[in-house]
């Protein structure tokens, strides 16, 4: 076991190091002369952590994670010089995106002012549909400018935002924060989760009663598998029985449907039921950092980490010498056909290395994972 944990520690270090100083795609030029970029996934905020924006959001939880392992880098002052030069340059507009990198840096002493502003427009100032869901609202093609995305909820918006809202609630000891954060996480299982299927659709339209193009995203679902264990963990007696099991009983159904997609060789396609598209890294990380974390606190069986064991072993024979994880889909807007998602291109994120990050450092606090 200790060999493994030190090939787990070297491929966290490398991936770590290329996430801070991450290339851009070689072919950028020519992703630029794509006359809608958006339709292959090209978004220049993507690559490194030179933006504030959800793909940074999900770096910063990266190294966060690695704060209480003694044999990494203290990755406090990066991060905290990181938040500083943002703030100096001038934040982007607040949206469901832009509140992803809250999540780790609300627990930043000197962050606190900025937490309290942050939380406040997502509960009073957020655009809202009916039944009064957070709109997936986010950048335009610069920090000021909104893309509305009129009417429509995405599952995107649980980890980006509600996580967030649900530990500042219990911080601060705000139930009104506390029963948003699982009245936003349940109309969301309402209206896009499919019970037959156990799976959860990209986004609903309420103006249209419709879920575009129906598709099952791997990325899109892998973000319920991460955020629920810690949304269950947080919330547990703090809300209504009834509403505490509504979260955990999708957690549950929808694990018990990934299983059966998981592809031969240890990941997920991109769209999960459709094994004619490609097998995706960034999803997959996820969804086995999702269960990983759901096992370790008692929400799944044990029974479930030969399933992790696999993806993991297929997550790391996906990284590079140089730190670079590879085969991760690009930016990735709702699809008006389920072909659409097999468009969007692969290049090298700072999300997909974050996720890998983030599934590695609870790889570490599974023993029997590494032992076996």
């Amino acid at each position: 076991m200790t060999k493994v944990l030190a090939d787990v520690r070297e491929s966290v270090l490398k991936i770590t190091n290329q996430l801070l100083h991450l290339k851009r795609p070689s072919n950028e030029d020519s992703l630029k002369e794509v006359g809608d970029a958006e339709k292959i996934g090209y978004f220049p905020r993507d690559f490194g952590m030179e933006e504030w924006d959800w793909p940074q959001g999900v770096g910063l939880l990266g190294l966060k994670n690695l704060g209480g392992d003694p044999k990494f880098p203290d990755y406090h002052g990066f991060m905290k010089k990181w938040a500083e030069d943002q703030i100096e340059r001038g934040l982007p507009l607040k949206n469901i995106n832009t509140t992803a990198p809250m999540l780790t840096l609300m627990d930043f002493d000197d962050m606190e002012p900025l937490a309290l502003e942050w939380v406040d427009w997502v509960y009073n100032q957020a655009p809202r549909t009916k039944e009064n869901g957070l709109q997936h609202v986010t950048s335009g093609d610069t920090k000021r400018e909104l893309k509305l995305n009129e009417g429509q909820i995405w599952i995107d918006t649980l980890f980006m935002v509600v996580l967030f809202l649900s530990k500042m609630g219990v911080k601060y000891n705000n139930q009104a924060w506390i029963e948003e954060a699982a009245y936003q996480t349940n109309l969301h299982i309402n209206h896009l989760f499919n019970q037959e299927d156990s799976l959860f659709y990209h986004g609903y339209d309420f103006e249209n009663d419709h879920h575009f193009s129906e598709a099952y995203w791997c990325r899109g679902n892998s973000w319920y598998t991460l955020a629920a264990p810690e949304l269950i963990e947080t919330l547990k007696g703090k809300i209504s029985p009834k509403a505490y099991e509504k979260m955990a009983g999708t957690f549950k159904a929808q694990v018990d449907r990934l299983v059966g997609l998981q592809s031969e060789n240890g990941l997920w396609h991109t769209l999960l039921d459709d094994p004619d598209s490609y097998t995706e890294v960034s999803g997959s990380s996820a969804i086995a950092a999702g269960m990983l974390k759901g096992i370790r606190l008692g929400l799944l069986d044990s029974s479930l980490l030969g399933v992790c064991r696999k993806a993991v072993e297929a997550i790391l024979t996906n990284i590079a010498e140089d730190g670079t994880v590879l085969n991760v889909s690009a930016g990735t807007a709702i699809g008006k056909e389920k072909e659409d998602y097999k468009r969007i291109i692969i290049a090298p994120t700072a999300y997909g290395q974050a996720l890998a990050i983030v599934l590695l450092s609870e790889v570490l606090q599974h023993k029997g994972l590494l032992s076996n």
